[in-house]
This record gives C-alpha cells, sequence and structure tokens, in this order.
C-alpha cells in the first residue's frame, strides 16, 4: 500500500477511538509469538489470505510497545499505531489488518469462532439464543463470531495485566483491538457521545463488505435478527 491508499483504508474501516502514533521496540527477542492467543489465529488469516508469514512479520506483530505511563494507555483505552521504519513494515501492518478482517467474516459465513461459544454465557451471563432469541441463520452466525471475538480479546488483555501490569503489550494486540472496536461500533453499537445515523452505518458495513467480503451482502448478515428481541438496532 502507498500513502494515499493507506489513508483511504482507514476511511473505510472508520477507527472509531484514539489512534497514538508510537515507536515499538522490533529488536526485543521475539518469544511472544507461538504462546499468544492469537498465534494460530493470525497464521491462519495469512494462510486463507495467500499471505507469505514468516519472520519478518512475527518480529512487526510481536514487537513490543514501552510500557505505558499513562492510565489510559495502561487500560487499553487508546490503541497505539507504531510508525513503519519502512516500507516493510508498512506492507505488513496493513495486510494483517485485511487479513484479520477478511477471516471475521470467513468466520461469519461458515459458522466459525474464536473460542467455545459456551465461554459467551460464562462472561456475559447469556447463551447467544438468550440474548438474541435465534441459535442459526446469519445474525446468530455473526453474534457468535464477534462475541467469542471478544472473550478471547478479554482473556488476553487479563493474562497481560496479570502478567505485566497493562493490557497492550505487543503491537497485535493494539491491532485486533483497532478491529474489534470498528466491529463493535458497526454491528453492535451502544449509546455513545457520538450517534451514528442508520444510513451511515450501513454504507459503513457496505464498505467492509466491498472490501474484505464482497460476496456476502447486509440482508444476509442480519438474517433471522429479531429487532423486538436483540437490544441493538437490526438493519434489514
Amino acid at each position: 500500500m502507498n500513502t494515499d491508499e493507506i489513508q483511504s483504508f482507514f476511511q473505510v474501516i472508520d477507527v472509531f477511538f484514539v489512534v497514538m502514533p508510537l515507536s515499538f521496540c522490533p529488536s526485543n527477542k521475539i518469544q511472544a509469538s507461538e504462546i499468544h492467543p492469537f498465534y494460530k489465529y493470525i497464521k491462519e488469516a495469512y494462510k486463507d489470505s495467500k499471505l507469505l508469514y514468516d519472520s519478518n512479520v512475527e518480529r512487526v506483530l510481536y514487537g513490543k510497545f514501552p510500557e505505558p505511563q499513562y492510565i489510559y494507555e495502561r487500560q487499553g483505552l487508546e490503541s497505539e499505531l507504531p510508525k513503519p521504519k519502512n516500507a516493510e513494515e508498512e506492507k505488513i501492518i496493513f495486510q494483517t489488518i485485511e487479513a484479520l478482517y477478511r477471516q471475521f467474516f470467513r468466520k461469519v459465513k461458515t459458522g466459525g469462532q474464536y473460542c467455545p461459544v459456551k465461554k459467551i454465557k460464562e462472561h456475559f451471563g447469556k447463551t447467544p439464543k438468550e440474548r438474541i432469541g435465534v441459535s442459526s441463520g446469519g445474525y446468530y452466525r455473526l453474534f457468535v463470531a464477534y462475541w467469542t471475538l471478544e472473550v478471547k480479546l478479554e482473556e488476553n488483555n487479563q493474562r497481560n495485566i496479570s502478567k505485566f501490569g497493562y493490557e497492550n503489550v505487543y503491537f497485535i494486540d493494539s491491532l485486533l483491538r483497532i478491529i474489534e472496536s470498528n466491529l463493535v461500533g458497526v454491528f453492535f453499537p451502544t449509546s455513545s457521545p457520538i450517534v451514528m445515523t442508520e444510513t451511515q452505518r450501513r454504507q459503513d458495513i457496505q464498505d467492509l463488505l466491498q472490501r474484505f467480503a464482497p460476496t456476502m451482502t447486509i440482508k444476509e448478515l442480519f438474517e433471522g435478527a429479531n429487532p423486538e428481541k436483540v437490544v441493538w438496532p437490526v438493519l434489514k
């Protein structure tokens, strides 16, 4: 991607929270990759997108951020996007973002998940059917794909806090949170100071689909959704 394509890319995915450009530490010896909870999912995303996954990719994705000094950063409330030092690092950053979005929509399409579905109830107190009133169809698959991603991210955050004292330790941690934040903003929006109109939300979803899942439709994603049983606005 060149500079114009990168700017266009971020306009498409609509980053919903603060992105802080920071330098990271690729010189650290990479020990985190294979034990990272998302390690196999990152490799899967690269394989499915027919991208080369090698030591250079791991050096960038599992480079450690400097320990944050401010409470918002320590709690993962600000996303830290490192400045790539060269064209190769820039390419790795943005091909990873694209691969992870494709992976998410592929899981929605096929009924995939990031962790066992039972963990949704363990974390949020209700099964998917109890929360949305259905146990099959496109909306169920969308719900399961997103909320298992959220559960796995929260488990990773707690792991990092326990071991390091803060949430976003490696660049991939922050990258995944950016993606999760964008997904929840369009598919499961909650009350916030920034109110997105239905027209804007529909356009944002359409832009994501056009770029990362061109064979899918909004109608397919919300198949089976009952506006009377869910707390999030349903698109038709």
